[in-house]
């Protein structure tokens, strides 16, 4: 049966510069979204308005369309004050594309994207976290649903021959991000670059193009099964960042930030929780030699130099010749 992908969260940017990447090399891509595609007149795309938390809605483009694998990518990054809705998006509407692609019999594989940040950010972290080490996602709602969302898709009943496997991804940079802020963006416009707590944060942060090159060897693999890391294998220093791009470090304490962010949360000036201050502070470093192995990959991009394409292809930094 030839290649035919359904990308739900179409329209994020990991979405759209995945559905822009196959569409061009000739595959067939649906798309599920609830926006308009931020990219236009993408080849052998077609975008389907469709929320994930519509079951029927999607069982049905699912029959119509024959899709033979499934990214799902369909979650929320920012949290909501209404919790029902981030917990129906993330949870119930994740819950929802296994079901659908487990009733699709179309569909071989499933890849579900899921987050590093599962293992929790706290000081006692170690460097390069594998995939069987103990998942600590503490008070970080975003991580907690994913590792609910994990345990559950291993539970699951499926069909044996549908194939399921997870990426734990660091976050992604690159020069088609289109939102306003983002973690390049901020960085590069802020005046000062902070250290939160006692340590050196170390960042890692994967290039789009090796998203691209790795989701491709999955999608292509119609055996692999499991959990696997989706991170370069090196990382960058908050103080080295500040370095090269010439920023001032200003040093706050955990227990500030966390002050920071409740007021702001709470005052709904900014969806920033008191949660995402230890992802500030505490690193989560993974280690993606099981991926490497299994496909013989050599990353294309470090942490830095992924971070510097992204900043100077978006215009936020000129190499000095």
């Amino acid at each position: 049966m030839k290649k035919k992908i359904l990308i739900t969260g179409a329209t994020g940017y990991l979405g759209n510069f995945l559905a822009e990447y196959f569409g061009k090399k000739g595959v067939a891509v649906v798309g599920l979204g609830r926006e308009r595609q931020p990219v236009a007149n993408i080849p052998n795309y077609k975008l389907r308005k469709c929320d994930v938390r519509d079951k029927a809605k999607m069982l049905k483009i699912f029959a119509e369309e024959k899709p033979t694998h499934v990214i799902h990518l369909a979650y929320l990054m920012d949290p909501l004050h209404d919790k029902k809705a981030e917990y129906d998006i993330d949870v119930v509407g994740s819950q929802n594309v296994l079901e659908v692609a487990n009733e699709t019999k179309s569909v071989k594989q499933l890849v579900h994207f899921s987050s590093a940040s599962i293992y929790g950010a706290h000081p006692d972290n170690k460097d390069w976290i594998k995939e069987n080490d103990e998942l600590r996602p503490a008070d970080y709602t975003y991580a907690v649903y994913k590792k609910l969302l994990e345990e559950w898709y291993e539970k699951f009943n499926k069909r044996d021959d549908l194939k399921l496997f997870t990426f734990r991804m660091c976050t992604a940079v690159g020069p088609s991000y289109y939102k306003a802020g983002g973690v390049v963006s901020s960085f590069m416009k802020a005046p000062i670059s902070i250290l939160v707590g006692k340590e050196d944060f170390k960042a890692q942060f994967i290039h789009e193009d090796d998203v691209k090159a790795l989701t491709e060897m999955v999608l292509n693999d119609a055996e692999i099964e499991g959990i696997y890391n989706l991170a370069p294998d090196s990382y960058a220093t908050m103080s080295d960042l500040a370095k090269t791009y010439n920023k001032r470090l200003i040093r706050i304490p955990v227990w500030m930030l966390r002050g920071i962010f409740w007021i702001l949360w709470n005052l709904k000036i900014a969806r920033l929780t008191p949660a995402m201050a230890n992802l500030m502070a505490y690193s989560i470093v993974v280690d993606p030699k099981k991926l490497k192995k299994k496909f013989n990959y050599k990353f294309k991009y470090t942490t830095k130099e992924a971070f510097m394409d992204a900043a100077i292809k978006r215009g936020l930094w000129k190499i000095k010749k």
